[in-house]
């Protein structure tokens, strides 16, 4: 059947060149990936005569805008163009994922292979059982004890045996169906592509003259994306913060990008650009109306580790060994009018299997101030806040980060570089040598009835020493209550010492602190709440 299918391929492919008619394929060269889409580009060369041809290039992808197709060659008039997807050329499966199903075979067979020893096992089994007690189940009498002991021995020598094969049988029939469960979900998951079809470039074209020439097309697609991330490394509190910016890449054209140079740009295309404007405002009764959730579809963010072509070896005379090589150095940050563009100078190999790749960018020095942070009321730890600045020259886009202080992993966040806020924040870890301790002043604390009304006085004292053996920052916040009632009267009648801030709109006290190695210092806040004596409040 293979073999008549080839032959069938091979007679069109002489009609074709019989006809005026060339079929060639396209390699992609190039991708400016967008968050949102990407632009491709891809090369064909072919060798034509003077004449009339129609030319089929294939090798595209099959999910693209097709408003947006261009296509260009040297000395070739191309009259007319059409873009469609072929359904019946088989395509090849990947080599990765060849090796997975040669794999998935071998477990396959040793899989069965070892459900048939089980079976065995437990059926040779099951005759000794049944044999030994046939043998035993004689007319009394006629089995004597030699026959007994025997029949006994005979069991318990093969019987052990049997039931530590049939064991064995299980532990290997178990770890074998795992093993081909987790492999059958790896290739369902390399095969989310496409492989049914690619898309196919129709031309007619004229050519004056015999030419070798390079037709050049490209084309959006939605089928890709990418979106930032970062990497926040901070050594010690004496050194800037190294903030590594990297891209998480994605895409699901149906073809394999291989060796390709790649783009990385925060513009968005393929939206509309034009500025609203008013339409008449008017005035009506209310109405009843049904709202509509929009659905939207998500893609898996499987991080893969990227695969980076190796890049040309230099001799260098010198005997000393070379110094690793960085992303850092391959990575250009071109600035336009209204988008940040990304352009990665190493080849890159990008699997059309929707897995995304975790691409290196650029490393910045980041200044950093770092101070301790304490709410006792809602926490007894004191945190380690590290405070960014002057980040808006490097235009990092938002997107989530780890942190790591001191080569130890802290955990995740947000990096909200979009944001009006001068500064970024990051939690780093707890410090307990910087004690900090709240507790209610009893003596100063009271509830008293006069006529109508109740009045309740709270007073705290907030305790912080400085346990280490050096001057620190602190920035210290206790609260009081609001009243938004006016039947609830709300006094602030002592703070000492003097907070730096008091936001007297949600009641939050600050006080920002020079803390010297071994320093105790005190802090007290007393506060009265007058209400009505019936009513209760949640104070």
């Amino acid at each position: 059947m293979k073999k008549c299918f080839v032959l069938i391929l091979m007679m069109l492919s002489v009609s074709f060149s019989l006809l005026g008619q060339q079929e060639i394929t396209a390699k992609i060269t190039h991708a400016t990936v967008y968050l949102q889409g990407a632009a491709l580009t891809h090369t064909a060369t072919a060798s034509l005569k003077s004449g009339s041809y129609d030319i089929y290039i294939n090798g595209l992808s099959p999910d693209i805008e097709v408003g947006s197709l261009k296509v260009s060659a040297n000395g070739v008039l191309i009259s007319a163009s059409e873009f469609s997807n072929d359904f019946i050329t088989p395509r090849e499966e990947s080599a990765r994922i060849k090796k997975l199903e040669d794999s998935l075979d071998t477990y396959q067979r040793q899989l069965q292979e070892a459900k048939d020893e089980l079976t065995v096992h437990t059926h040779l089994l099951k005759m000794l059982t049944d044999g030994t007690l046939n043998n035993m189940d004689k007319k009394e009498g006629s089995v004597s004890v030699a026959d007994i002991n025997a029949n006994m021995e005979l069991y318990k020598s093969k019987a052990g045996a049997l039931q530590r094969s049939i064991d064995q049988d299980n532990r290997n029939v178990t770890k074998l169906d795992e093993a081909v469960k987790r492999l059958q979900k790896q290739i369902k998951q390399d095969k989310t592509k496409d492989k049914q079809r690619t898309g196919v470039l129709a031309l007619s074209v004229s050519v004056p003259q015999t030419i070798n020439t390079e037709f050049t097309i490209t084309y959006f697609t939605n089928a890709a994306g990418w979106s930032p991330c970062y990497d926040i490394n901070i050594a010690s509190m004496d050194k800037p913060v190294v903030l590594k910016s990297k891209a998480q890449v994605a895409q699901v054209t149906g073809l394999d990008w291989n060796n390709i140079k790649l783009t990385l740009s925060n513009a968005t295309p393929n939206r509309s650009k034009e500025a609203p404007v008013f339409s008449t405002w008017f005035l009506n009764f209310n109405r009843p109306q049904q709202h509509f959730a929009k659905l939207s579809s998500a893609r898996s963010n499987i991080i893969q580790t990227m695969q980076v072509a190796e890049a040309e070896e230099v001799m260098d005379a010198s005997p000393a060994p070379a110094a690793p090589l960085e992303m850092n150095d391959f990575v250009d940050v071109d600035m336009q009018e209204v988008s940040v563009n990304y352009v990665i100078s190493v080849p890159y190999d990008i699997p059309g299997n929707g897995k995304e790749q975790l691409i290196d960018l650029k490393n910045y020095n980041i200044k950093a101030e770092y101070k301790y942070y304490s709410i006792p009321k809602l926490s007894d730890e004191t945190y380690l806040i590290a405070t960014l600045s002057d980040y808006e020259q490097y235009n990092l886009l938002p997107g989530n980060a780890t942190v790591t202080f001191d080569n130890t992993y802290v955990g995740k966040t947000f990096l909200r570089s979009n944001s009006t806020d001068e500064h970024i924040t990051l939690t780093l870890t707890t410090d307990p040598r910087i004690s900090v301790k709240r507790e209610k002043q009893s003596n100063f604390c009271s509830t008293k009835h006069v006529g109508s009304t109740t009045t309740v006085t709270q007073s705290y004292l907030i305790t912080v020493k400085n346990n280490q053996s050096k001057s620190v920052k602190l920035t210290l916040k206790e609260q009081y209550p609001i009243s938004d009632n006016k039947d609830i009267e709300v006094k602030l009648t002592e703070v000492n010492p003097d907070a730096t801030m008091n936001k007297t709109d949600i009641g939050v006290l600050t006080w920002d602190l020079d803390l010297k190695a071994g320093e105790t210092r005190t802090f007290s806040v007393t506060y009265s709440v007058k209400y009505p004596k019936d009513r209760n409040i949640n104070l």
